[in-house]
């Protein structure tokens, strides 16, 4: 599932020939296309477009990442239930359907709530952050979409040189 969630680049500059040269330099060095690179003008209301490009795979990654861990709670729960019903205390053993049950849906709901921590992706917190600071105030913002790690990482070496201020996620 990580696979389908890119990692991003933000850096800022004070004028739009450095943000261009910057945007160019990135493509150059590391191969991505103008769809994954892309610039941010000062006060641009749709800044967001740009830091996320393909919001129906953002989407189909929160689905996936909700019914996965869904449903492994669902089956934790459901395994941790049926030895509680066999070796447990008494209660359990007394109830071993409504233990099931039980521990089914609490299951059921962690696995929701760690479904929900994954797909908040707070590593880009930062990213959007940065840009939405620098847009207002003003600067050109160059916004990297990497398909891989290496890529992300070359592009921050390349932006690292002569940004005012760079900001990257995982």
């Amino acid at each position: 599932m990580s696979q389908e969630i890119r990692g991003k680049i933000s850096a800022i500059y004070g004028d739009e020939m450095a943000a261009k040269n910057a945007a160019s330099a990135v493509m150059g060095a590391t191969g991505l296309s103008h769809n994954e690179v892309s610039i941010v003008a000062p006060h641009d209301p749709h800044f967001d477009d740009k830091l996320e490009n393909d919001d129906k795979k953002v989407g189909l990654f929160m689905l996936k990442a909700h019914m996965g861990f869904a449903l492994c709670g669902v089956v934790l729960g459901v395994f941790c239930g049926v030895l509680l019903g066999f070796y447990g205390p008494v209660y359990t053993q007394t109830s071993p359907a409504l233990t099931v049950i039980a521990l089914a849906i609490l299951g059921f709901f962690v696995g929701l709530m760690i479904a929900g921590l994954a797909s908040l992706r707070p590593d880009q917190d930062a990213v959007v952050n940065q840009t939405r600071e620098a847009t207002s105030a003003g600067k050109w913002i160059v916004v990297v979409n990497s398909p891989s790690h290496d890529k992300t990482e070359k592009g921050y070496e390349v932006l690292n040189n002569s940004a005012e201020s760079i900001s990257t996620s995982l």
